[in-house]
């Protein structure tokens, strides 16, 4: 009597423990997909980072980039497109402030066009020739610096 009383309580304890155990990997499995969704990286602190980590912006640099430049000659200006490589690549900040705008040499403003998948930096000089536009291109929730073009003379 003894021996099937122990038995029985083994095996309902048994059945205890895996039922939590199912619950919790359940559980780890919600969370997963919830996380998925929430993944999404918003682009304010993306661009901070972009702008102070320089490890962090090579890593967010689709290589090689495109780039449209102005090339000046004797006779006139064309645009020309280039291909960055990774090793020639110069860090940029986007830290802007307002005073920017205002200063007594190089003013310009930026503007930032958020859209659902990508993001457009504009600089435009304040009688000066600044004239810049930055793509970005949000792929698996992460942004990325797609390509630019900087026209400014």
């Amino acid at each position: 009597m003894k021996i099937k009383l122990l038995l029985l309580l083994i095996f309902v304890f048994s059945i205890t423990i895996s039922c939590n155990q199912f619950e919790k990997k359940k559980d780890k499995q919600t969370e997963t997909v919830n996380s998925n969704f929430t993944d999404e990286e918003d682009f304010n602190t993306f661009l901070q980072n972009f702008s102070k980590k320089p490890t962090f912006q090579r890593q967010r640099v689709l290589f090689p980039l495109d780039a449209t430049l102005l090339d000046p000659s004797e006779y006139s200006m064309q645009t020309v497109s280039e291909e960055i490589k990774y090793n020639e690549w110069l860090l940029l900040d986007f830290s802007y402030d307002s005073t920017y705008a205002i200063r007594q040499m190089d003013r310009y403003e930026q503007l930032i066009r958020v859209y659902e998948d990508s993001t457009i930096i504009e600089h435009r000089g304040i009688d000066n020739g600044i004239y810049a536009n930055y793509y970005f291109l949000k792929i698996d929730g992460k942004w990325y610096l797609k390509s630019f073009t900087d026209t400014s003379y």
